[in-house]
């Protein structure tokens, strides 16, 4: 990955001990933006609005 291959060793090497502290602390809530509630909440709206444009077609092609 370019991760692995690029940025952790350029990262390695460019930031001080300081600078780990101030990331470490910024990931005190590492909440996955994918799988956060707000994330579902759209994904369950938009899951309703297909479905109903699946039935809306359907009625129409009888």
């Amino acid at each position: 990955m370019m991760e692995d291959r690029d940025f952790f060793p350029a990262a390695l090497k460019a930031l001080e001990p300081q600078d780990w502290t101030e990331i470490a602390s910024a990931m005190t809530n590492p909440e996955d933006p994918l799988f956060s509630e707000a994330a579902e909440e759209t994904f369950d709206a938009l899951r309703e609005r297909i479905l109903q444009l699946e039935q809306e077609a359907e009625a129409e092609r009888h």
